[in-house]
C-alpha cells in the first residue's frame, strides 16, 4: 500500500491528480464538449461523482493510494461508500485545485483542448441558462402549491360557511331567506347572537338595508326555530371566527401569490391577475408547459371534465374554463362569453410565451389590447 497523499481536484477540462510535489499523477480528462462539459460541471456543482471521478480513483486504488483530499463535500462521502478502506480529507481549497486555477492554458495544451477558453465560456453559458431554468421550475412549484392551497382553503372556507348555515338556521332558519352573502351572515351572527337581538334597529346599525331589516325582525317572535341557550350561541361564535381567521389566511396567502406571479409571470399578472394566472400555470403543469399551448387549450384549461363529457356524448363543448373568472367574462351576456374567452386566451397565449421565454414586459399594451377588444365586441354585439 502506497502511503502517499493524492490531492484530487477538478476543472473544467477534467479531473486530476497530484502528489504532494504538485506533479501531476493521474488524469481524466472531460470530452472536448461545451455541453458534455457542462453536465459534468453541474454535477460536480451538486455533489455527484462524475465518471471521471471514478475513473480516477479507481486508478489510484488499484495503484494502492489509500490516502487522499478533496474539496467536495458530497463527492467524497459518495467515493469513500464505493472505496471503503480510504480516507479522503475534506479541505476547502485543497493543493490539486490551487494547481489547477493557475495551469489551465497548461493542461489544454497537454491533453489537445483548442480554443479552451472559449469552449469553457460556452460551457459556463449553457450552465448558466440551466440555473435560470432550474430556477423557474422552483418557482414554478411554489406558484402551484400555493395556489392549490388556495383551492382548498375556499373549498374548506365554503363546506364550513355551509355548516353555520344549517347550525344557525336550526336556531332561526328564516335569517337564510334574507342574507345571502356569507361573510354578512357571520356578521350578524358575530355582533347579534341570538335571535332576538335581531330587532330592526340593532340590524340597521349593521347596515342591512331598511325593508329587509323589518321581515328579519318580524321574525324573530315568529320563528319556528329551536332555542340556543348561551352555549349554544358561543359555540358557534366560536367557530365563526376561527373562520373568519380562515379567510384573513386565504387573503394574506391570495397577496403573498399576486407578488409571486408579478415576478414570475408579470404579463399574464397584469391581464388577469395573480389568482387566475397561477391557477392557468398550475392547470398546465408549469409556465413553459403553458407558454406552449395553443390559445385554444388555454381557453377551456379547468373544463376538462365538460370537454370529455362533450366527445363523449356530443354535447356543445365549453367556451371557458377558470378564465370564466375574468370579471369581464363573468359578467357579460352569455351570448358574449364564448367570444370574449377567446380574446383572452388569445392575448394569455402570447403573454405565456413572452413571460417563459423572453422576460419582456408587455402586459400593459396587451391589456390594453384586450380591453378594446372587448368593448368591440359588445358594441357589435348590443352588451
Amino acid at each position: 500500500m502506497n502511503q502517499l497523499t493524492i490531492h484530487i481536484g477538478e476543472c473544467p477540462l477534467g479531473v486530476f491528480a497530484f502528489d504532494d510535489n504538485g506533479k501531476m499523477i493521474e488524469s481524466e480528462v472531460f470530452p472536448v464538449d461545451a455541453r458534455e462539459i457542462s453536465s459534468k460541471l453541474i454535477n460536480t456543482k451538486n455533489d455527484k461523482p462524475t465518471e471521471e471521478h471514478e475513473e480516477i480513483f479507481k486508478k489510484l486504488y488499484n495503484q494502492g493510494y489509500r490516502e487522499f483530499t478533496m474539496t467536495p463535500k458530497g463527492i467524497a462521502s459518495q467515493l469513500r461508500e464505493k472505496f471503503q478502506d480510504v480516507e479522503i480529507e475534506i479541505e476547502v481549497l485543497n493543493k490539486a485545485n490551487k494547481i489547477l486555477g493557475d495551469s489551465i492554458p497548461e493542461i489544454a495544451s497537454k491533453f489537445g483542448f483548442e480554443n479552451p477558453h472559449e469552449l469553457i465560456r460556452d460551457a459556463n453559458i449553457i450552465i448558466a441558462r440551466e440555473e435560470l431554468r432550474q430556477e423557474a421550475a422552483e418557482r414554478d412549484k411554489i406558484i402551484i402549491e400555493t395556489v392549490n392551497t388556495l383551492v382548498e382553503l375556499d373549498e374548506t372556507i365554503n363546506s364550513l360557511y355551509g355548516r353555520i348555515r344549517e347550525w344557525y338556521g336550526i336556531h332561526f332558519p328564516e335569517l337564510e331567506k334574507h342574507i345571502y352573502e356569507h361573510t354578512q351572515y357571520f356578521k350578524l351572527i358575530t355582533e347579534l347572537g341570538p335571535r332576538e337581538n335581531f330587532t330592526k334597529e340593532n340590524l340597521e346599525e349593521l347596515e342591512i338595508q331598511e325593508d329587509v331589516a323589518e321581515k328579519i325582525s318580524n321574525y324573530t317572535e315568529e320563528s319556528v326555530g329551536a332555542e340556543f341557550d348561551e352555549v349554544d350561541i358561543n359555540a358557534i361564535q366560536n367557530v365563526v371566527e376561527r373562520i373568519n381567521n380562515l379567510s384573513e389566511t386565504r387573503e394574506e396567502i391570495e397577496n403573498y401569490l399576486d407578488d409571486l406571479m408579478t415576478q414570475v409571470a408579470p404579463n399574464i399578472q397584469t391581464i388577469v391577475g395573480g389568482t387566475i394566472g397561477a391557477r392557468l400555470i398550475s392547470l398546465a403543469g408549469s409556465l413553459k408547459k403553458l407558454s406552449r399551448m395553443p390559445s385554444s387549450t388555454i381557453q377551456v384549461l379547468g373544463a376538462e371534465k365538460a370537454l370529455f363529457r362533450s366527445l363523449q356524448e356530443g354535447a356543445k363543448p365549453p367556451k371557458h374554463g377558470v378564465i370564466y373568472q375574468y370579471p369581464e367574462i363573468r359578467s357579460a351576456p352569455r351570448k358574449l362569453q364564448g367570444k370574449i374567452s377567446r380574446a383572452l386566451a388569445g392575448k394569455l397565449s402570447i403573454a405565456a410565451r413572452v413571460d417563459a421565454l423572453s422576460g419582456k414586459f408587455v402586459g400593459d399594451e396587451l391589456k390594453e389590447e384586450l380591453e378594446e377588444r372587448i368593448n368591440a365586441i359588445k358594441s357589435k354585439n348590443g352588451g
